[in-house]
């Protein structure tokens, strides 16, 4: 196995840079060019492209820019022209090192979030400190921003056992976490003069906290220096609400409403930036009102005309032309695979759409600020991703760049096998990816592991060659890490299922109400099932199951709901009890209070557990907390059910300093109890992940 080992280290996703080239660019506009720095076998390298002489000029080795410290280490917004940096010192703003409030206090701070909202111990733990939540005007000169009052909301408090400097005493750390049916925090937004320090309260009552504040989720847009909008959802998110704010005297005009019996969206999932634009009175506004997701012209506040429409929806709106009447925009639907995105133009007053980029696979666009230009960068999960340059029109002019998976290859990846099957119902497809061994041997039976994350908010990423542009971290990434763990001998699945976003309304609302399903477990059985049966050496009588956060959760109700199915189960700081998670979890997707939001509670359920798990989570853990899984620990210790368990000193949500020790554990125990051998001895994983020890 150690040579198994190696090359599922070599394949780790944090490896992805130095065996992954030329995929993915960033282009610098510049008057009549753009430049863009490429990842080289020899280093960075700055290619300069003039689009109207269709001319490349490859300037070669560049070397590494002097990098530009981001808010999140330097805790400072600072305004477009660089005259003003504004900060949050003892819950109060300073601009330029001098206080512009006075009575900001602990629990009722201006310019950050929720504790909840804010992951204090998992910034702390990353080194980085909370910049102030803010949104500057076109004149660079004002901005507005939020007080959050969270005083009244309970508490909760976590246990360093390992402090720094050592010592045997532990630390304790108390945040306010607000539970499903809890008071939320409520938030006040004000403008602000960086220059004078004068202040205009926005004259609208003070909000409860959902998913965050507006103002931290791209909800809060100047139109310009006199108008301010805002798009607020209301608690459980079945109401999305438009204000119009005048900046001068922060007289705020509710605009546009839209309710919804389940989850109002204004984007394809709550925590993108919503796809609602304005000018005048105009509002190009989202809703999936229809079955599936699309955009809507009002004026006036009255509904004008439907901009788009189909069995497909609206992913992405990149560009407005508001003298043209046109939109530019990024759909989902209009592939071979409902995940791939195609570039779009449709006419705002009606008129149809025309898919501009036609090419099969996943396409990720950039748009110039003249609109004239595209820059399009398009994979499948077995290809390596192209990228071209579009006029307008998206007629290719050039092609600027084809990704290198040479080192890829050579380190033993394997391109992943794009499936559809039928979910449990018969009736609906569901898509996924099939990852092998690069040495794969059609002659051999290989156990399958599902890698799976069940969060209604967030798609399965059905990952392409595409590098850069994953909505999450690998950790909630099911597909990231697949190939990586097909190393070690497995056929890794990664599968969507009923209750998830980019299908449609009735495809995700399928797990409305009761989020325990929203992973589809009962799709996945199908699904795999459907794929054995097609494949021979995939082995039926071995079935393990591994997931991070909500797949951990899905992990352990995985081997209790389908033992028959599922043997083994590695399960990664789990949100096991929606009671006791956060409210934005269970009052989305159970609705507001009140709800019974211990319905989906696996304690009661600890003495079905037959299979093999190993239950792995931090004792710092500020987003899934630690007595997530203890009590389910205590469940079936109750139970005298047999386990393992690993819970890591320290670590938040993310095990940073352990991480190579707990991936170690998990492919020891996956290597044992699913592929059914013994791990190397006395292996280690590089902590930099480099290379084996």
């Amino acid at each position: 196995m150690i040579e198994a080992y190696r090359r599922a280290e070599a394949l780790h996703p944090s490896q992805e840079p130095r065996l992954v080239h030329r995929a993915v660019i960033t282009p610098v506009w510049e008057d009549g060019s753009f430049s863009y720095q490429v990842s080289t076998p020899d280093g960075p390298s700055l290619v300069r492209i003039f689009p109207d002489k269709r001319e490349r000029v490859e300037e070669g080795a560049h070397p590494a820019a002097e990098p530009v410290l981001p808010p999140e280490l330097t805790g400072v917004q600072t305004s477009p022209d660089g005259g003003h940096a504004v900060s949050v010192e003892d819950g109060n703003l300073a601009v330029n090192g001098v206080r512009i409030t006075h009575d900001g206090a602990e629990g009722h701070a201006y310019g950050l979030p929720s504790d909840q909202n804010r992951l204090p111990i998992v910034v702390a733990q990353a080194g980085m400190t909370t910049p102030p939540l803010l949104v500057w005007a076109p004149d660079g000169r004002r901005f507005v921003t939020l007080r959050v009052d969270q005083r009244h909301v309970p508490t909760l408090t976590l246990t360093q056992s390992c402090p720094p400097g050592g010592g045997p005493r532990p630390l304790a750390h108390t945040l306010h976490y607000e539970m499903p049916g809890d008071p939320l925090p409520t938030f006040q937004q004000m403008i602000f003069d960086a220059e004078t320090g004068d202040r205009v309260d926005i004259a609208i009552e003070p909000l409860t906290f959902t998913h965050d504040a507006p103002l931290g989720v791209g909800r809060v847009w100047w139109e310009d220096d006199d108008t301010l909008w805002m798009l607020y959802g209301t608690r459980g998110y079945r109401a999305a609400v438009l204000y119009r704010i005048d900046a001068r005297t922060g007289d705020a005009t509710v605009v546009l409403e839209e309710r919804s019996e389940t989850v109002m969206y204004s984007a394809p999932t709550i925590v993108e930036a919503p796809l609602v634009r304005t000018l005048g009175d105009e509002v190009l506004w989202y809703s999936d009102r229809s079955g599936w997701g699309h955009l809507y012209r009002y004026a006036g506040g009255e509904l004008k005309n439907a901009v788009t429409e189909g069995e497909w929806l609206v992913r992405d709106v990149l560009r407005v032309d508001w003298d043209a009447r046109e939109v530019l925009f990024v759909s989902g639907g209009h592939g071979s695979n409902p995940y791939d995105r195609r570039l779009c133009r449709a006419g705002l007053d009606g008129g149809g759409v025309t898919v501009l980029t036609p090419e099969d696979g996943d396409h990720h666009v950039q748009v110039s600020p003249d609109g004239r230009w595209l820059v399009d960068t398009y994979a499948t999960p077995g290809t390596p991703s192209v990228t071209v340059l579009r006029d307008a029109d998206g007629a290719v002019v050039m092609e600027l760049e084809r990704a290198d998976l040479s080192a890829l290859e050579k380190a033993g990846w394997r391109a992943p096998e794009r499936f559809t099957a039928k979910a449990a119902d018969g009736v609906t497809d569901v898509y996924g990816l099939l990852f092998l061994p690069g040495d794969f041997d059609p002659s051999r039976r290989y156990p399958i592991l599902d890698s799976v994350y069940n969060g209604p908010q967030i798609p399965r990423q059905l990952r392409t060659t595409l590098r850069g542009h994953s909505l999450d971290p690998w950790l909630l990434d099911p597909a990231a890490g697949a190939a990586s763990l097909a190393a070690l001998g497995l056929a890794v699945v990664v599968l969507d299922g009923r209750g998830t976003p980019y299908r449609g309304k009735a495809f995700q609302d399928a797990s409305y109400g009761d989020p325990g399903v929203s992973v589809g477990l009962a799709d996945h059985v199908a699904a795999i099932t459907q794929l054995a049966a097609e494949r021979p050496y995939l082995d039926l009588d071995r079935v393990g199951i591994a997931g991070h956060s909500g797949g951990g959760a899905a992990t352990v109700r995985a081997l209790l709901t389908h033992p028959e199915f599922f043997g083994v189960g590695v399960a990664s700081a789990g949100d096991h009890e929606h009671s006791g998670y956060y409210a934005i979890w269970g009052e989305t997707y159970q609705g507001p209070p009140p709800q019974d939001y211990t319905a989906d509670s696996l304690v009661p359920h600890a003495e079905r557990l037959k299979g093999k798990l190993l239950i792995l989570f931090g004792e710092m853990d500020d987003n899934c907390h630690p007595a997530l899984s203890l009590r389910l620990v205590d469940a079936f210790i109750r139970a005298d059910a047999d386990f393992e368990m690993l819970m890591v000193p320290n670590a938040a949500h993310g095990y940073l300093h352990a991480e190579a020790h707990v991936l170690r554990r998990q492919w020891d125990f996956l290597t044992r109890h699913l592929i059914g051998a013994e791990p190397p001895a006395g292996y280690r994983i590089d902590p930099t992940f480099g290379g084996a020890a």
